[in-house]
Parts: C-alpha cells; sequence; structure tokens
C-alpha cells in the first residue's frame, strides 16, 4: 500500500507544478550512502516512479561522497545499476568523490556520466525546476 501511495506522490509530482512555476522535467535522486538498505529504497521509488508513468521527464541519479564505490563494475548493486540504465536512468558519479576514493580510471561501471560535483549537480538541477528526492 505504502509503494502505491509513494508512486502516486511522485507521479502527482511530476504532473502538477506549483502556482506560477513550470511542470517538473525530471526527477533527481541524491544517493551518498553506501548502507544498501538506502540503494534498495532509491532502486524501489524509481521503479515505482516508472511504473506511475514518468510521462517523459527524466530521471536521474547522482552518486556522490562515499557511495561512488557502489558504482564500481563488481559492486553488489551493479546489476540493479545496469537495469536501470538500460530504463533510461542516467547516473552520475562524482569526479570529487571519485578522486578522494582515489579510484583508479576504467573501475567504474562504463554507462556512469561523470560531473565534476555531485551536490553542484543536485543543485543544478532544482535550479531548472527538477524535483528532488532523497531515499
Amino acid at each position: 500500500m505504502r509503494k502505491i501511495a509513494l508512486a502516486g506522490a511522485l507521479a502527482l509530482l511530476l504532473t502538477c507544478p506549483a502556482p506560477g512555476q513550470a511542470a517538473t522535467v525530471g526527477v533527481v535522486f541524491q544517493i551518498s550512502t553506501t548502507k544498501a538498505s538506502s540503494w534498495k529504497v532509491a532502486v524501489r521509488n524509481i521503479h515505482n516512479l516508472e511504473v506511475a508513468g514518468t510521462n517523459g521527464h527524466h530521471i536521474e541519479v547522482v552518486v556522490l561522497g562515499p557511495a561512488i564505490r557502489i558504482l564500481l563494475k563488481d559492486s553488489p548493486v551493479a546489476r540493479n545499476l545496469k537495469a536501470l540504465h538500460a530504463s533510461g536512468v542516467t547516473i552520475d558519479a562524482c569526479e570529487a568523490a571519485i578522486v578522494r576514493a582515489r579510484l583508479k580510471p576504467g573501475v567504474i561501471l562504463p554507462f556512469v556520466h561523470y560531473v565534476r560535483s555531485g551536490v553542484a549537480e543536485v543543485v543544478h538541477r532544482e535550479r531548472q525546476g527538477w524535483a528532488y528526492v532523497r531515499p
């Protein structure tokens, strides 16, 4: 029941603009923890959003901070990330977090898009009118 309510709320968020504002053009998810439970919630939220219908709105996942290791090719959630990417979800990696984690080139999943600063990307999307979700 809760999943249905969340999916409905997200669909409503996408289709009903605030007074004086344009409709949301996308949803940006911020992931900054390595907790498996947070990743599972994010994947469920995205799935529920897709099931509810995104009406052409884009979904972007921005990964920053310690969560950056989740984007490694041998990550336990690599298969989930591949499925999200295949469904049209953009997955961004914070370059600053990659440098801090001292990750070598080639260890990140190949479809991941790089952004200079994850938090700056989230702020940029919010300023563009995107909805923000932090599971």
